[in-house]
């Protein structure tokens, strides 16, 4: 009864820490939707951050009456400190300095509009911070015991916001118009800037989503029902919510998230040893089911321009990529072009700027 009674307090600690964790994240996205959209005056003093630094005042509140309540018990301040926690504490202090830290930057140097505030040091210090915050439940749990679903969500999230100008759901680059340009005639690079960007979008996105799948799929424990659609819903729902929902990033987040319940019902469907076993290919399918969902949402929302698209959606829509006219610079145009089409502009890279 008593190791019940000790599993039963540690789950609901780790509940109330990633409760206050999704307050953390969701301040972060809306902080930077923000900066994305609402253009105000340059100070630290903004709604936005009272959500964000609100949400890390309980989180730390919260921690440091975890360990106090152990100190009363009469354990020492760092055996007081629960399993997984002492990186917890680590990661309080460094998003505290780091919140210090972006007070003066904001003060001094204004807000950042653009990419700058992604790679600004003192975000880049929160953004350490925020990790091993978000991870607590990840390190918290013991052998044998269900890696934490949420916790795992929240810091892959965390680190798809650092990475959001790669990212496919915020930026439609495959429905960008696209003419290819010989190499070595003018305008060559600014036409393919956009293309290799967006195809880097796609090599990052691959990595955010298999990454914590296998660390999940991986441990031999059956997996939560829903555990392929969580983590890719959120990588693509916060992001696109970040831009600002618009229509052709949405379709490609619907069609994202319904590649993750497809793979979620074939999971349900394998014994964890058989998960495990043929893990590798569940990680790969599932990228490939991802992706062929997202370019058929963003197909159906606006169009997928790309002449290099059949590449991801299989050599046998060679022919389609010529479009109408037959022109393979056409891309997609036309074949591909949903009931919604129409062209719209770029999220993270504005025409003319690379």
């Amino acid at each position: 009864m008593e190791i019940a009674a000790r599993l039963t307090q540690e789950r609901f600690r780790d509940a109330v820490t990633e409760a206050l964790g999704t307050w953390l994240l969701l301040g972060v996205f809306l902080d930077g939707w923000a900066h994305l959209n609402l253009p105000g005056p340059e100070t630290f003093f903004t709604p936005w951050h009272l959500a964000l630094y609100s949400g890390f005042a309980l989180l730390s509140l919260w921690t440091a009456a975890v360990i106090y309540a152990r100190l009363r018990r009469g354990a020492s301040f760092w055996n007081a400190i629960p399993r997984g926690y002492r990186a917890t504490v680590a990661g309080v202090l460094i998003f505290g300095v780091g919140g210090l830290l972006d007070l003066f930057w904001h003060e001094v140097f204004g807000l950042e509009i653009a990419l700058d505030a992604l790679v600004s040091p003192t975000h880049v210090i929160l953004g350490a911070g925020g990790v091993l915050i978000l991870s607590t439940a990840v390190r918290s749990a013991r052998p044998g015991q269900r890696v934490s679903l949420l916790a795992v969500a929240l810091t892959t999230a965390l680190v798809s916001f650092f990475l959001v100008y790669a990212s496919v759901f915020a930026a439609s680059a495959a429905s960008e118009s696209f003419v290819p340009t010989p190499e070595g005639t003018p305008g060559h690079a600014e036409a393919e800037l956009p293309v290799i960007a967006g195809l880097d979008g796609y090599v990052v996105s691959t990595v955010l989503i298999t990454a914590p799948l296998l660390y999940v799929l991986g441990s031999g424990i059956r997996p939560l029902a829903g555990t392929v659609t969580w983590i890719v819903g959120s990588l693509a729902w916060l992001s696109v919510g970040m831009v600002g929902f618009p229509l052709p990033a949405v379709g490609g987040a619907i069609g994202a998230t319904a590649a993750g319940i497809v793979v979620d019902l074939v999971l349900w469907r394998l014994s964890p040893s058989g998960i495990v076993r043929w893990l590798p290919l569940i990680a790969g399918g599932t990228v490939a089911l991802v992706r062929f969902g997202q370019l058929t949402g963003l197909a159906l929302t606006d169009a997928v321009r790309w002449p290099v698209a059949p590449v991801a959606w299989g050599r046998g829509a060679q022919r389609m990529s010529c479009g109408r006219s037959g022109d393979p610079r056409q891309g997609f145009r036309g074949t591909l072009e949903g009931p919604l089409g129409r062209s719209t502009p770029s999220l993270i890279y504005p025409p003319g700027v690379y």
